[in-house]
């Protein structure tokens, strides 16, 4: 007989079992590789698990037809039981699904991959594993053991899985398939899947010793023999036998359809063969005359159909005969009218007994239902009382209060959950076992618990060497995002890539695209069903709108990056805060700046920018914010209203966003509100999300990327190919996070350049400058306009204000160009002329084309305050307006 092991990313076959010198030396690879889980983000972990999911729910998978073919053999169910095992085990590993189980048992995932700050608190938290950790794996089902270790796996352990006897073969499969899909082998090296005798216990004793977790799964006996001696660094988590019910009371099964519901009940019974620690073993059916026997007759039917459909597990002679012989007592029993038995003659595929008495419970098992009727609810309850310690699942048929007030008897008498019947044999992502969060119990929760400056920004922001390799993002991304989007799988074709040089071969995708994919048009950009998440509304300043959708783990790490962007810019518990940005509509601004400030617990004012105007004011100086964030326009009207009005109004901080704000504006900023710091609050679209910070020490329009969360690139717009380095062209990004709607390589409308320079402040990360929106910039009469000229021109003239619009249109075959700006107060003398003249001098091209002839006129119109128009919805004033189409 040959030993197969699973050794750090290799499948190893030795002619003799296991001895200590083989468990000391899987210990010492154990060791040396258990640093390796933590430094990887634990997205990447859940892509991964998500794509071995995936392949095992292919039908036309190699390894799964292998599977369903030979296991049987091996564990005793039918080929038909392994292949509803299989799809059950594509359903525990995705992405979905796993997300929510450590959302419901974590609560949030941020602290598995960094110190994670709490409002409140005022301290950080951060789950660590617990270390070296070893799985005694189950014998009765046969995911148990990849159910285990994918838990070790998600906490970042070091994992050690001793397989059953009865499950040798399936644990080294799945293996086989994540080594062969981590294309780095950093996950598939963090694990060994080793098999030996049990019972033996010079080698248990070394694994006791040096690991610093193990988790048992069996029988009282299994859990004492290695909780026995256990060290003090060696936590034991423990998930012994368990015994699960079904409850059914008059009341529901007088209001369900029999059908239904003996088909619901039927499959808990049969799934699994009532292996499964929260498969039913009795039902306690409240007395229903009639309606009850009708129930039993359809369960009796029921479990005859799935026995066709899903054929029962081969049978050992023991087996068979503890079933034989429960029937002959329910037999007996008939006699005195205190049991019944209903059963297929000459086969044991299904069994139900009927039994007056509750002196003892439980089943042999194998489709076989014990009912015990009652007609008082005390009579369920002494009858459980003595098996507290082993209760686990209730299947509980009830409705209304009654669910409520038996729910809560139960789980005082210890049952841990209470479920639907027919859910009982699956649960719940994100549900405790036995009591307790399994991922929980795998990690050591540390703190900092007072610090003099927060240092979780740099983290946010910054690489800081997490694996995995941008390259093997983009590589899941694609591979993620063709798989499950329509969309991609269609446009991206057989397009592959290795590495992030290959991704020139993917096509661009437009905003057009975007909005035909999404709803309400399409679902084609979406790889799941739109449940658990965020809609907001992009474009309406110059376009119909598009839809943008984030999951709500997605739209935490848009909320922890905007905290990470804010808090570089100098914003800090300390401050009051003034939310300026545009509020409804489907806004994703207002909502982001809002979460991000409560993270770093400032005092938030969420006043919105669309509000009225005296409105702002009034809060503004009524509560005297130390920081403001908000759309440039709506910032610099605050600066106008402040001038106007005389105000002695100081903001000391201004962060600015969704709109170009001028180096003149800036410098206005500073002068009228006293302003210290006037930054970008981040360069981020709702389509794309965040994609670059400012530092202090990176005034303008240069940023740093977030370089772990987008892959950027600059291109030629009408090429789509890449510009020579530091040339100005279209920013181009891939988001390598996103996954409810990826977006990848999708053009921004942007222009910018990248810049090649170390910044001050120290981050290595890539510095890129933005350069305006492809559409800003106008060409007319063979003179290109640059908003950044009109800035300055307009500031050479007192009081006109730093907000314009561009308009170009026809005067029969020849262009005509239109400034339009505001008067900074009303009555003010009208300076068109005084404008005119500055536009002229910034633009030294345009007296020419006019002299010339080329362009037929410019003109200045200057309006009242807030006379130029405004978005609606986003409260932005469309900065080139080309009329001449």
């Amino acid at each position: 007989m040959a030993w197969e092991h699973y050794l750090f990313g290799e499948l190893k076959s030795f002619p003799s079992p296991p001895d200590l010198g083989f468990v000391e030396e899987v210990l010492d690879r154990a060791e040396a590789v258990r640093g390796i889980l933590p430094t990887i983000e634990i997205r990447h972990i859940l892509d991964l698990l998500d794509q071995v999911g995936r392949l095992w729910s292919d039908p036309d998978y190699a390894p799964r037809r292998l599977a369903i073919r030979h296991l049987p053999e091996v564990v005793g169910f039918s080929p038909q039981m392994v292949e509803r095992g299989l799809n059950e085990l594509g359903r525990l590993l995705s992405r979905q699904n796993l997300l929510e189980m450590l959302r419901f048992e974590l609560g949030v995932l941020e602290p598995l991959d960094r110190w994670t700050w709490k409002p409140g608190y005022n301290g950080y938290v951060r789950g660590l594993p617990l270390g070296v950790v070893l799985h005694v794996s189950p014998g009765n089902v046969f995911l148990g053991a990849v159910d285990s270790l994918l838990r070790g796996l998600l906490t970042k352990n070091t994992n050690i899985l001793k397989v059953s006897s009865a499950d040798p073969i399936f644990p080294l499969l799945f293996a086989r398939t994540l080594a062969e899909q981590d294309r780095e082998g950093r996950i598939a090296g963090s694990f060994a899947i080793v098999s030996f005798r049990g019972g033996e216990e010079d080698l248990e004793a070394r694994f006791k010793a040096r690991c610093q977790g193990t988790v048992v799964w069996g029988g009282e006996k299994a859990l004492q023999a290695w909780g026995r001696d256990l060290p003090a660094g060696n936590r034991l988590v423990p998930y012994g036998p368990r015994m699960s019910l079904a409850v059914i009371t008059r009341d529901w099964l007088e209001k369900v359809d029999l059908t239904e519901a003996a088909v619901a009940l039927a499959t808990d019974v049969a799934m699994w063969e009532q292996r499964g620690c929260g498969s039913p073993q009795m039902l306690f059916l409240e007395d229903s005359g009639p309606r009850g026997e009708d129930f039993l007759s359809a369960l009796r039917q029921a479990l005859d159909d799935l026995a066709l459909r899903l054929p029962p597990a081969r049978l050992s002679l023991d087996e068979k005969v503890e079933i034989l012989r429960e029937r002959e007592l329910a037999r007996f029993g008939e006699l005195t009218g205190s049991s019944r038995a209903w059963f297929p003659e000459g086969d044991t595929r299904w069994t139900v007994l009927w039994c007056q008495t509750t002196d003892r419970l439980g089943s042999p098992l194998n489709r076989t239902l014990v009912v015990h009727p009652y007609t008082r609810w005390a009579e369920v309850l002494e009858a459980l009382a003595p098996y507290r310690e082993v209760l686990q699942s209730v299947g509980l048929g009830a409705r209304g209060p009654a669910l409520r007030d038996l729910s809560a008897e139960l789980v005082g008498l210890g049952a841990t959950r209470i479920t639907e019947i027919g859910r009982m044999h699956s649960s719940k992502a994100g549900s405790p076992h036995d009591g307790s969060f399994q991922l929980d119990r795998l990690l050591r929760w540390v703190s900092i618990e007072s610090v003099a400056e927060r240092f979780d920004a740099a983290d946010q922001v910054d690489p800081g060497g997490k694996a995995p390799t941008r390259s093997q993002r983009l590589v899941d991304l694609v591979r993620f995002a063709r798989d499950l989007s329509p969309f991609y799988r269609s446009s991206l074709g057989a397009a592959h890539i290795q590495n992030h040089s290959d991704i020139q071969r993917l096509p661009l995708l437009t905003g057009e695209e975007v909005r035909q994919n999404t709803p309400p048009a399409g679902l084609g950009l979406l790889t799941g069903p739109l449940q658990g998440a965020y809609v907001f509304a992009s474009g309406g300043s110059t376009g119909a709108p598009k839809f943008s959708f984030y999951s709500y783990e997605e739209w935490e790490e848009v909320t922890d990056t905007m905290a990470a962007i804010y808090s570089i810019a100098g914003i800090g518990s300390g401050d009051t805060v003034g939310n300026l940005f545009m509020a409804g509509s489907l806004y994703t601004s207002f909502l982001a700046a809002n979460e991000a400030l409560e993270k770093l617990g400032c005092v938030s004012l969420p006043i919105a920018g669309n509000a009225e105007l005296n409105q702002i004011m009034r809060y503004v100086e009524l509560f005297r914010p130390t920081a403001i964030l908000g759309l440039p326009s709506v910032l610099v009207q605050i600066a106008e209203t402040v001038e106007r009005r005389g105000l002695d109004l100081k903001v000391s901080k201004i962060l600015y966003g969704g709109e170009h704000l001028s180096r003149e504006a800036k410098t206005y900023l500073r002068e009228r509100l006293g302003a210290d710091i006037v930054l970008s609050a981040g360069y981020a679209s709702v389509d794309a999300g965040p994609v670059g910070y400012q530092c202090p020490f990176r005034p303008g329009g240069v940023h740093h990327l977030l370089y772990d969360y987008q892959y950027l690139e600059i291109l030629d717009p009408e090429t789509g190919r890449p510009v020579p380095e530091g040339e100005v062209g279209e920013i181009v990004v891939t988001c390598l996070k996103r996954r409810l709607m990826p977006l990848i390589r999708y053009r921004t409308g942007d222009l910018g350049r990248l810049v090649r320079e170390q910044c001050p402040c120290g981050r290595t990360t890539p510095l890129f400058e933005l350069k305006g929106r492809t559409g800003d910039v106008l060409r007319v009469g063979t003179v290109s306009i640059y908003p950044d000229s009109i800035a300055a021109a307009l500031s050479q003239v007192q009081g006109t204000s730093h907000l314009f619009q561009i308009v170009a249109a026809r005067a029969g075959t020849k262009d005509v160009l239109t400034i339009r700006t505001e008067r900074l107060h009303h009555g003010d003398p009208d300076r068109s002329g005084e404008i005119r003249q500055a536009i002229l001098d910034e633009n030294p091209e345009l007296p020419e084309a006019l002299a010339e002839g080329w362009l037929a006129a410019l003109e200045v119109e200057v309006l009242e305050p807030d006379g130029l128009p405004r978005n609606e919805r986003t409260g932005k004033i469309q900065r080139a307006v080309d009329r001449r189409t």
